[in-house]
């Protein structure tokens, strides 16, 4: 069953998208001048061209506007940014901090998909607590009890969001 599906979203995304499908994709109305087109596709572009390199999904958004493009400008021949493999970020963050985010960047996405009203909240209250904390360590105070407040804060903020 996974080898029909998969085969299914190949054939879909190698045939050639209609003008409607491409409009939808770079969120412009089919009656937009082709000026527009391309400020939409530099806009879409940009804000998946950084992820690119380390995020699949960012990655088939990108190969997916490039088709949209392409799919408008029949006479460019290709997209811009059709052939270019974005560059690696500059700075890998190690294991811990790896995990640390990518763990952060999950519950973020779990609050935003259950309480997606207090997301900013949520945020807002971490940073806080994360600034805080390093302040505090910076400034002298004990560890172990800076540790500990910081992370009753965080048990008071994710609680209630994480049982839902």
């Amino acid at each position: 069953m996974s080898a029909k599906r998969a085969a299914a979203e190949t054939q879909a995304h190698d045939r050639a998208l209609t003008k409607a499908e491409a409009c939808r994709i770079l969120q412009v109305a089919p009656t937009a001048d082709p000026e527009l087109v391309t400020k939409a596709y530099w806009h879409l572009a940009r804000k998946y061209r950084a992820y690119a390199p380390h995020d699949p999904e960012a990655r088939g958004h990108l190969d997916e506007i490039n088709r949209a493009f392409v799919t408008l400008h029949p006479g460019s021949g290709e997209a811009p940014l059709a052939r270019e493999m974005p560059a690696q970020a500059p700075f890998e963050p190690s294991g811990f901090f790896e995990q640390l985010f990518r763990w952060y960047r999950q519950a973020l996405e779990h609050t935003k998909a259950v309480w997606p009203e207090h997301l900013a909240e949520v945020s807002v209250l971490s940073g806080t607590t994360a600034v805080l904390t390093y302040l505090a360590l910076s400034a002298g105070a004990s560890a172990l009890w800076t540790l500990l407040a910081a992370g009753i804060a965080g048990l008071v903020i994710w609680a209630p969001w994480r049982r839902a």
